[in-house]
């Protein structure tokens, strides 16, 4: 069995590796940004170093020496970017894919280990659970085979990281519009969908589309 590092940033990822095995209390974990610096990995050497879901850029000295591999979850290279789910979503994809790729300097840009089709319907949290067991089951293969990754082909569709004024529900008489923007920040991980009322936001969650109404838990809020 190969060495392996794992780069986890919450712990939704971190349980579901654990429940598969695939992490435990011997295993080498880091958790925040400022460890990964060569001066650690090194005492470690690794021979893959794992980063699922993982927001922050991975030092060039890092990706030089070592196997990184990072999860991409967009048919690459279409959505190369943030926000992958998300702008996959509101692009009125039903399904996309989960890419496990070696890391490059460029974002997302480097070639492709393994990829996997998911569905795209269901909340963000049902979403992720989904990319997070296809990430578990693809770090299990690349631990156990020797698998050749290989170059993407294609004009590079990119993607733009969402910020949270992206998350206000734009004013729309498409009510699936609507359904989607809650469903696709539904999660624990991310802010909730809003709308402004005077002094007050309303967040959403918990939506439901029927065909002439979307039905949705609603929290209000001091403007901030």
């Amino acid at each position: 069995m190969k060495k392996a590092l794992f780069c986890l940033q919450n712990e939704f990822i971190e349980k579901i590796l654990a429940e598969r095995g695939l992490v435990d209390k011997d295993s080498y974990i880091l958790r925040s940004k400022e460890e990964v610096t060569l001066s650690i990995i090194d005492k470690i050497n690794p021979d893959l170093i794992f980063f699922p879901h993982w927001s922050f850029r991975v030092p060039e000295e890092v990706i030089q020496k070592y196997s990184c591999i990072c999860f991409h979850s967009t048919p690459l290279p279409y959505g190369r970017g943030g926000s992958p789910i998300q702008n996959m979503i509101s692009r009125g994809h039903l399904k996309t894919e989960v890419c496990a790729l070696l890391m490059v300097e460029a974002f997302d840009a480097g070639p492709i280990f393994l990829r996997n089709e998911i569905s795209l319907e269901g909340k963000l949290s049902d979403i992720l659970n989904r990319v997070y067991n296809t990430i578990a089951n693809q770090i299990s293969l690349l631990l156990e085979e020797n698998i050749e990754p290989i170059e993407q082909v294609g004009e590079p569709t990119l993607f733009k990281r969402l910020t949270g004024k992206d998350n206000l529900i734009p004013e729309t008489s498409d009510l699936s519009k609507v359904f989607d923007k809650i469903r696709m920040l539904d999660s624990d991980l991310y802010p909730s969908s809003y709308i402004n009322y005077n002094s007050l936001t309303l967040e959403f969650s918990d939506a439901n589309f029927f065909d002439d109404r979307v039905e949705a838990k609603v929290i209000f809020r001091n403007k901030k």
